[in-house]
Protein backbone atom coordinates (compact mmCIF):
# COMPACT_ATOMS: atom_id res chain seq x y z
CA UNK A 1 0.00 0.00 0.00
CA UNK A 2 1.65 3.23 -1.24
CA UNK A 3 2.14 5.47 1.90
CA UNK A 4 0.28 8.44 0.36
CA UNK A 5 -2.76 6.50 0.46
CA UNK A 6 -1.84 5.64 4.44
CA UNK A 7 -1.45 9.16 4.54
CA UNK A 8 -4.84 10.41 3.42
CA UNK A 9 -6.42 7.81 5.59
CA UNK A 10 -4.64 8.31 8.89
CA UNK A 11 -5.63 12.43 8.37
CA UNK A 12 -9.69 10.93 7.84
CA UNK A 13 -8.99 9.02 10.84
CA UNK A 14 -7.52 11.95 12.81
CA UNK A 15 -10.91 14.02 11.58
CA UNK A 16 -12.93 11.55 13.90
CA UNK A 17 -13.34 12.43 17.38
CA UNK A 18 -13.01 8.88 18.43
CA UNK A 19 -9.64 9.14 16.76
CA UNK A 20 -7.88 11.95 17.36
CA UNK A 21 -6.42 10.97 20.68
CA UNK A 22 -4.33 8.03 19.17
CA UNK A 23 -0.95 8.63 17.90
CA UNK A 24 0.14 8.97 14.52
CA UNK A 25 2.10 5.78 14.89
CA UNK A 26 -1.00 3.73 15.89
CA UNK A 27 -3.22 4.94 13.14
CA UNK A 28 -0.80 4.15 10.55
CA UNK A 29 -0.67 0.78 11.82
CA UNK A 30 -4.25 0.54 12.38
CA UNK A 31 -4.88 1.61 8.45
CA UNK A 32 -1.87 -0.94 7.16
CA UNK A 33 -3.12 -3.81 9.38
CA UNK A 34 -6.68 -3.16 7.48
CA UNK A 35 -5.61 -2.42 4.45
CA UNK A 36 -3.25 -6.07 4.66
CA UNK A 37 -6.49 -7.69 5.57
CA UNK A 38 -8.99 -6.93 2.62
CA UNK A 39 -9.39 -9.97 0.77
CA UNK A 40 -8.79 -12.39 3.52
CA UNK A 41 -11.63 -15.11 4.77
CA UNK A 42 -11.73 -12.97 7.68
CA UNK A 43 -10.82 -9.14 7.08
CA UNK A 44 -11.60 -8.32 10.78
CA UNK A 45 -9.32 -10.13 12.60
CA UNK A 46 -5.27 -9.47 12.64
CA UNK A 47 -3.42 -12.26 13.71
CA UNK A 48 -0.10 -11.49 15.80
CA UNK A 49 2.05 -13.11 13.42
CA UNK A 50 1.02 -10.32 10.52
CA UNK A 51 0.98 -7.37 12.53
CA UNK A 52 4.55 -8.29 13.26
CA UNK A 53 4.99 -8.38 9.43
CA UNK A 54 3.90 -4.47 9.23
CA UNK A 55 6.15 -3.24 11.58
CA UNK A 56 8.98 -3.99 14.42
CA UNK A 57 7.11 -5.75 17.68
CA UNK A 58 7.57 -2.99 20.00
CA UNK A 59 5.74 -0.52 17.83
CA UNK A 60 2.97 -2.83 16.60
CA UNK A 61 3.09 -3.50 20.55
CA UNK A 62 2.45 -0.28 21.48
CA UNK A 63 0.42 0.68 18.96
CA UNK A 64 -1.98 -2.46 19.38
CA UNK A 65 -1.96 -1.24 23.16
CA UNK A 66 -3.34 2.50 22.38
CA UNK A 67 -5.92 0.90 19.52
CA UNK A 68 -7.45 -1.66 22.12
CA UNK A 69 -7.25 1.35 24.63
CA UNK A 70 -9.45 3.68 22.17
CA UNK A 71 -11.64 0.75 21.77
CA UNK A 72 -10.87 0.51 17.91
CA UNK A 73 -9.60 -2.97 18.58
CA UNK A 74 -10.09 -5.83 21.30
CA UNK A 75 -7.59 -8.43 22.03
CA UNK A 76 -8.47 -12.39 20.94
CA UNK A 77 -6.86 -15.53 20.92
CA UNK A 78 -3.70 -15.10 19.02
CA UNK A 79 -4.68 -11.49 17.41
CA UNK A 80 -6.65 -8.84 17.37
CA UNK A 81 -10.36 -7.82 16.25
CA UNK A 82 -10.89 -4.81 14.34
CA UNK A 83 -14.07 -2.67 15.54
CA UNK A 84 -13.37 0.06 13.39
CA UNK A 85 -15.83 -1.62 10.33
CA UNK A 86 -16.23 1.55 8.32
CA UNK A 87 -12.07 1.26 7.69
CA UNK A 88 -13.11 -2.33 6.94
CA UNK A 89 -15.83 -1.52 4.84
CA UNK A 90 -13.98 1.20 2.92
CA UNK A 91 -11.18 -1.24 1.39
CA UNK A 92 -13.84 -3.64 0.79
CA UNK A 93 -14.86 -1.50 -2.12
CA UNK A 94 -13.16 -2.46 -5.05
CA UNK A 95 -10.10 0.04 -6.04
CA UNK A 96 -11.75 2.10 -9.16
CA UNK A 97 -14.47 3.00 -6.91
CA UNK A 98 -12.38 4.47 -4.02
CA UNK A 99 -10.48 6.52 -7.24
CA UNK A 100 -13.65 8.02 -8.39
CA UNK A 101 -14.96 9.08 -5.11
CA UNK A 102 -11.69 10.43 -4.13
CA UNK A 103 -11.39 12.49 -7.30
CA UNK A 104 -15.10 13.47 -6.97
CA UNK A 105 -13.99 14.67 -3.43
CA UNK A 106 -10.65 16.72 -4.74
CA UNK A 107 -13.62 18.29 -7.10
CA UNK A 108 -16.09 19.73 -4.95
CA UNK A 109 -13.59 20.48 -2.47
CA UNK A 110 -11.17 22.18 -4.50
CA UNK A 111 -12.05 23.00 -7.80
CA UNK A 112 -16.20 23.71 -6.94
CA UNK A 113 -16.09 27.40 -6.56
CA UNK A 114 -17.89 28.53 -2.95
Amino acid sequence: MRDSAVFAQVKALQARKRCAALSATALEIHVRAVADRTGSVYPAFVSDGRLDAIAPGRVTTMAALELCMAGLWYRASDGYVVADLDLIEHFARPVRRRWIRAVGRFFKEFLIPV
